[in-house]
């Protein structure tokens, strides 16, 4: 990486694409670097007022392709919510910010291991936004393997239920709704080491935060990417059980 085009790109994108404006482009991919927010999260984090310049600037990130806005939507109406979070889905970008950028000093002197990537604070919580990106980007791959068509999806994506008065918050990493009634809850979990039991845990814990329609089954499905432990395929909890690595055959 020394001298490296990784080590420049960064700013160099910027200057290119968004002129003078390019400092608040700036603020809002790093603000978005450690996971999705809406306006107002986004807002409130950078200390700046709710109005209509930064909310023209995520656009302008989303027209460039650095960041997604992901609606939301009604499980019971399958209608898309006016409610949305903005994703960093440019995993160069989260990676420059998170890794690159610290340790650029080192890098440019050549006296920075990739080795020592792995052992930083926070990289599988890193590597995790990193794979969910990937999972939507393969979306249709998803789709092949859990037998769907597309004409059985009514919507699909991140998905959040904002908590309420009667109504627990909740964050999925992939949803899909199909026509048929069946919700597929999709958790993509990185981990140095193989899945184990806690997993389920987690997913019965969402599950129960989770306002389901009556006439709505769930259908949980395990994305991994270092492997799971044999009793989670014995118990037989999961609907489908997948290796990343089969999206991208």
């Amino acid at each position: 990486m020394q001298g490296g085009l990784l080590v420049r790109e960064f700013d160099e994108i910027f200057s290119d694409l968004f002129s003078r404006k390019n400092a608040s482009h700036k603020e809002i991919v790093a603000c978005l670097a450690n996971g999705p927010k809406d306006l107002g999260q986004i807002c409130k984090e950078l200390k700046k007022e709710l109005g209509g310049g930064y909310s023209r600037h995520l656009d302008d990130l989303v027209k460039a392709g650095f960041a997604e806005r992901d609606f939301t939507w009604g499980l019971d109406s399958g209608k898309e919510s006016k409610l949305s979070k903005y994703r960093l889905s440019d995993n160069y970008l989260r990676f420059f910010l998170k890794y690159i950028a610290p340790n650029r000093s080192k890098i440019e002197k050549g006296a920075f291991a990739r080795a020592a990537l792995s052992r930083f604070p926070g990289w599988e919580s890193l590597m995790g936004l990193q794979f969910e990106n990937l999972v939507a980007h393969n979306r249709k791959a998803l789709w092949n393997l859990l037998n769907l068509s597309p004409e059985e999806i009514v919507m699909d994506g991140p998905f959040f239920q904002n908590p309420k008065a009667r109504q627990a918050g909740c964050q999925i990493d992939y949803f899909i709704q199909t026509r048929f009634h069946n919700l597929y809850h999709c958790e993509v979990k990185f981990s140095r080491n193989p899945i184990g039991q806690k997993i389920i845990n987690e997913m019965e814990e969402k599950r129960k935060r989770l306002k389901i329609p009556k006439f709505c089954s769930i259908r949980p499905v395990l994305i991994h990417v270092n492997g799971v432990v044999e009793s989670i395929l014995d118990e037989g909890y999961f609907d489908k059980v997948i290796d990343f690595g089969q999206l991208l055959e």
